[in-house]
């Protein structure tokens, strides 16, 4: 079937002249005789440049609507937006607003079409991770395989300062002749993760990509060293291909800033795994009670306007963690069942007098459909009213006690950033602060936690690793709560 001017361009029928102006060009670049010397850019470009022609013309366009039939609503898939304020007060300051978003799925599952998993599993094996570490590693992948579906496949590699293929990708059904080799793995050498990732996506190339949804699991307890931006590289390049990153963290010696970005970039997460037996825990929470898959490769883009700047996004649901803010923001896989709730921070600009709605940012969600293959594309708009007053109403009590378990979390980045900056003061008045209303919820053992760092601070003026990273984590947990889950529903 013949793509519309707009599908051509990919915006949806009601996109301002902004977004028709920016896709074209982007389009353009792509795909320009001049720039592109494939035969079949050529073809690409003159229906683009149609249609460019024929939208950014308000009378053509308006011509070419009346003649287009009715649009078919995407009814497999739900966006719901909240917000932190009923509106924005007219105020001639930068502003700071809050947007919830809530994607679900409303089709219903179909077995028949369920993706097996591909999940390629990247074990450290240098000399750190020597006796209860990799033990407890060899174990947990042995458990895993147990609870995995017989059409699954699996490959294990190990790394070092190089990195070998333990299995290659097998289905679950045939891994009982080569499952052994896992208790072959011996420690040995440093830690250099882009070999590991590198020849992890390799073993998830050699399946078909479209028939499997596919993991690259990380498991480490180090720091990697000269390797971050290839790292990072191969990070994007799983987002790119549909692959979601996920980072397992053992002990304290890992660093978690890198990993959060790491996995971040394809809509994974990193756990912090604080002692070797919590493993197999980890491992099995992330894959045994895995949901059948409906969309791979779900991006948002967001095109934020002159009145506003996107400057945080953190996903609450389903797995908690910080986002790296791109062009292209990756959310993963897009599961039956499961929503995904996303926070995104903005800062706006002053409010001009003639200026009665703010378009905070205007864009759209993409993603692939696992069992037809079809491209799924909803139109996303943040957007709120002027107002005269500056007391706008109360945000909904869901929203009210997300952001209060955010500003916790926020106040530990916060304290980490004045170490970093030198203002110890700071720091250590802040984390008294998160300690003082971790003991008003309850949760005396974190506040033990973060009031020792607190001392910790004031002595040698860093953060120590352990505490660093339980305080993290800690008050990440803070948003997993069954009670916040019923809220935001």
């Amino acid at each position: 079937m013949e793509q519309n001017h707009y599908e051509v361009l990919g915006v949806s029928r009601d996109a301002i002249p902004e977004e028709i102006r920016k896709a074209y060009f982007e389009y353009a670049r792509k795909l320009h005789p001049d720039a592109n010397p494939d035969p079949g850019a050529a073809e690409q470009f003159i229906r683009i440049q149609t249609a460019y022609d024929v939208l950014s013309n308000p009378d053509r366009r308006h011509e070419y609507d009346r003649l287009l039939p009715p649009e078919a609503v995407e009814t497999s898939v739900a966006v719901s937006v909240q917000y932190s304020s009923s509106f924005l007060p007219r105020l001639s300051e930068p502003q700071v607003i809050y947007v919830f978003m809530d994607l679900s799925c409303r089709a219903e599952p179909d077995k028949a079409k369920a993706a097996p998993l591909n999940i390629c599993l990247v074990l450290d094996r240098s000399t750190s991770m020597k006796g209860e570490r990799m033990d407890m590693v060899k174990t947990s992948v042995q458990q895993l395989i147990k609870k995995m579906d017989p059409k699954d496949i699996l490959s294990v590699v190990s790394f070092s300062d190089r990195a070998e293929v333990v299995i290659p990708p097998t289905r679950i059904a045939e891994i009982g002749k080569v499952a052994d080799r896992i208790s072959l793995i011996e420690t040995m050498g440093g830690t250099e993760i882009y070999q590991g990732l590198s020849l992890g996506m390799s073993m998830l190339h050699l399946r078909g990509a479209a028939a499997f949804t596919r993991h690259l699991v990380l498991v480490t307890d180090g720091h990697t060293y000269g390797d971050e931006e290839s790292c990072l590289a191969i990070a994007r390049q799983a987002a790119n291909e549909g692959i979601v990153l996920s980072a397992f963290g053992i002990g304290h010696e890992w660093n978690d800033t890198f990993m959060d970005h790491l996995a971040g970039l394809s809509g994974g997460t990193s756990f912090f795994i604080s002692g070797a037996q919590d493993i197999h825990k980890h491992l099995e929470e992330k894959f045994s009670t895995y949901e059948q898959v409906f969309a791979n490769s779900v991006t948002l883009e967001l095109d934020s306007g002159p009145q506003a700047k996107l400057r945080y996004v953190f996903r609450l649901r389903p797995e908690v963690g910080p986002i790296p803010v791109t062009d292209k923001i990756s959310l993963g896989n897009l599961h039956y069942g499961q929503n995904h709730v996303v926070l995104f921070e903005f800062v706006t600009q002053p409010v001009p007098e003639d200026m009665e709605r703010v378009n905070i940012s205007l864009g759209r969600l993409r993603m692939e459909s696992v069992s037809d293959g079809r491209s799924i594309r909803v139109p996303v708009r943040f957007r709120r009213q002027i107002s005269a007053t500056a007391d706008p109403e109360l945000p909904p009590p869901a929203i009210v006690d997300a952001m209060s378990r955010m500003t916790l979390y926020r106040l530990q980045e916060r304290a980490r950033q004045e170490v970093e900056a030198g203002d110890v003061g700071e720091a250590t008045k802040h984390l008294q602060y998160l300690a003082t209303h971790l003991l008003s919820q309850g949760d005396r053992d974190l506040a033990h936690v973060v009031l020792k760092e607190a001392e910790h601070i004031q002595q040698s003026h860093s953060f120590s690793s352990e505490g660093q990273k339980r305080i993290k984590y800690g008050t990440r947990a803070l948003l997993l709560p069954s009670g916040l889950e019923q809220k935001m529903s």
